[in-house]
């Protein structure tokens, strides 16, 4: 997980969303309304907005963006479900929410650098499940 999150103002225009992501080499940002995470705007909804639209993206308010989180993943759920998130929402980073505070976000960038210790962490609890579940123990 990505702990450090760009976030952007609701009342204000995509180019401010987009000057983040780039400068700061993101694929996304959260949009904030009354200090709360209100939405994200990602690289493909930036794109699809000045398509729709064929405006500048300085005219292109982020309070057009649909609020919510579409996905998103809890601070203490698998990564197996989060990458399984990921997939059916064809997305490339989840939100990592805890009640109403962000705390990060998880992108596939983060599963592929970390994908051998999540593969080790898998084997281990897999050699701990069958130890629990080995029925040639004596009962101790």
């Amino acid at each position: 997980m990505t702990e450090d999150v760009e976030t952007v103002p609701r009342n204000r225009t995509l180019d401010e969303a987009v000057r983040l992501m780039l400068g700061n080499g993101v694929d996304h940002v959260f949009v904030v309304e009354d200090g709360e995470p209100a939405a994200m705007v990602t690289r493909r909804k930036a794109l699809m907005a000045c398509y729709k639209t064929d405006a500048p993206v300085s005219e292109i308010p982020i309070s057009g963006f649909s609020r919510g989180l579409e996905s998103r993943v809890g601070p203490n759920e698998t990564v197996l479900i989060a990458v399984g998130k990921l997939q059916r929402a064809n997305l490339n980073c989840l939100p990592v929410v805890n009640g109403m505070t962000v705390e990060g976000v998880l992108t596939k960038d983060d599963v592929i650098s970390n994908i051998s210790s999540i593969t080790s962490d898998m084997i281990e609890g897999n050699k701990r499940k069958d130890e629990w579940t080995d029925s040639s123990s004596d009962g101790d």
